[in-house]
């Protein structure tokens, strides 16, 4: 019986410590979520690179061993990606890219990491990569000032303040990286120009 009790009141202790060591963890995990790792890449409204987690830097393009850029395990390496965090707090934003490539996906999420858009150039207009990302009365007013018939941009009512995008697009050959690059670096986020829709 003193055995019983004795395993028991370890099992307790262990538990309680266990239980203390996850209550004070629990901030610096809070802290390690995708807007934590992409507000350490940039700023609000930058564009940022993001590559696969490595454990050592290999080829020419590759980041230095430990780079914060490789604080993203689940990145597909047959991908180019980037991602910016954006406020509607202003107006709507504007996410927009230059060209065209084979293959590109975009996702918008909360600042908690929920998904409330997906889209690829599939379901674009004209294949082109133009989000307009905003309330649904500044979407409203976006569209009453819009005055081109043609144009590209989709409209993304979301019910959140604040938010992150990440777009990938596909290097299906390595003689494609170059394009796929200018691609990405022509990505802008930025609150839209009310005149401009």
């Amino acid at each position: 019986m003193l055995r019983l009790a004795l395993a028991v009141l370890m099992g307790l202790v262990g538990a309680a410590i266990v239980h203390i060591a996850v209550i004070f963890t629990m901030p610096q995990v809070a802290e390690n979520d995708a807007w934590g790792r992409l507000q350490r890449l940039g700023s609000m409204f930058e564009v940022v690179r993001i590559d696969a987690l490595r454990s050592r830097a290999n080829g020419p393009v590759a980041q230095a061993e430990g780079s914060a850029l490789h604080d993203f395990a689940f990145v597909d390496p047959a991908f180019v990606t980037v991602g910016c965090r954006f406020s509607v707090a202003e107006g709507p934003v504007r996410l927009t890219a230059d060209g065209a490539v084979d293959f590109w996906s975009a996702s918008v999420y909360s600042r908690r990491g929920d998904n409330v858009y997906s889209i690829n150039d599939r379901s674009a207009v004209a294949g082109q990569f133009d989000l307009l990302v905003g309330t649904p009365e500044q979407l409203v007013d976006a569209q009453a000032a819009s005055t081109d018939p043609g144009e590209t941009v989709i409209p993304v009512e979301v019910d959140i303040d604040e938010g992150y995008l990440t777009l990938r697009a596909l290097v299906d050959e390595e003689s494609e990286r170059p394009s796929v690059d200018a691609f990405m670096r022509s990505v802008t986020c930025a609150t839209a120009d009310p005149a401009a829709g």
